[in-house]
């Protein structure tokens, strides 16, 4: 091997060392383009998982879902407003018949303590007669004291309760209860009215049991227990309620 020829081996030795060098170069970049090109191949995937997930036929599907509950919401809420109003009516019909009821003052026989067309508020809850309730009272029971026939609930007030004794002084038109002179400050007019059949002057009444003794306050023009043949002694099971307060009108609106 001549000096020439060393020197074109060593001349071919170097430029196959550039050529591994560049080689390698390659290979590096090769991989990594493969690894950018699988980067990029995992983030198109994840795109594509997310995109996926959000699909246009379950978001139909849960949009016409929607639409149908809408669709039903209307009915659902008839059925509760009807469940409502019944609910509601029979709370004011129990709450009518066996707590308050409103009764509207037909006549003059309580003046000057209701006046006629007065609405009041009554109640038969827990309720027993005592002197001095004002009482609301069966129509088939009382005659209407203006008109002379059976209507509306009579309001009246009680006088004398079982047991006791009432006597009336027709010329003084006092009245007295188990020998005790009554002070009626509410009355209109003195109880010395006598007919036919009502009570007498200076007798004793004795009020038999489960009943009561009752006069309006219009002493001139009710028609009470002192009519003994039409009226007299009330049965409490005839007496519907306690009038507890004057509601309409307002001005005059009052604990009775």
């Amino acid at each position: 091997m001549n000096e020439f020829g060393e020197k074109d081996d060593e001349k071919k030795s170097v430029d196959d060392l550039v050529d591994e060098i560049l080689r390698e170069k390659s290979a590096k970049a090769d991989m990594s383009d493969r690894s950018d090109m699988s980067d990029d191949s995992d983030n198109e995937e994840d795109r594509t998982t997310e995109t996926v997930d959000i699909d246009p036929t379950a978001i139909s599907k849960e949009y016409r879902d929607s639409e149908e509950e809408e669709k039903e919401k209307p009915f659902e809420n008839a059925v509760d407003w009807v469940c409502s109003i019944v609910f509601t009516a029979a709370a004011v019909i129990l709450i009518n018949l066996f707590l308050f009821r409103a009764i509207t003052v037909d006549g003059t026989s309580m003046c000057d303590t209701l006046q006629d067309k007065d609405v009041v508020i009554t109640t038969n809850l827990v309720f027993e007669p005592k002197f001095g309730d004002v009482v609301v009272i069966e129509s088939d029971k009382l005659i209407h004291s203006e008109t002379g026939l059976y209507g509306e609930p009579i309001i009246k007030r009680v006088i004398g309760e079982e047991g006791d004794t009432i006597r009336f002084d027709l010329e003084t038109g006092d009245v007295y209860r188990n020998g005790e002179k009554l002070s009626e400050d509410y009355i209109l007019g003195p109880t010395n009215q006598s007919h036919r059949g009502w009570v007498e002057s200076g007798v004793d009444y004795v009020v038999p049991e489960n009943c009561v003794f009752v006069l309006g306050d219009n002493r001139i023009v009710s028609h009470d227990s002192r009519d003994l043949n039409l009226i007299g002694f009330v049965d409490k099971k005839y007496i519907m309620g306690k009038a507890l307060f004057r509601l309409f009108p307002l001005d005059k609106m009052r604990l009775l």
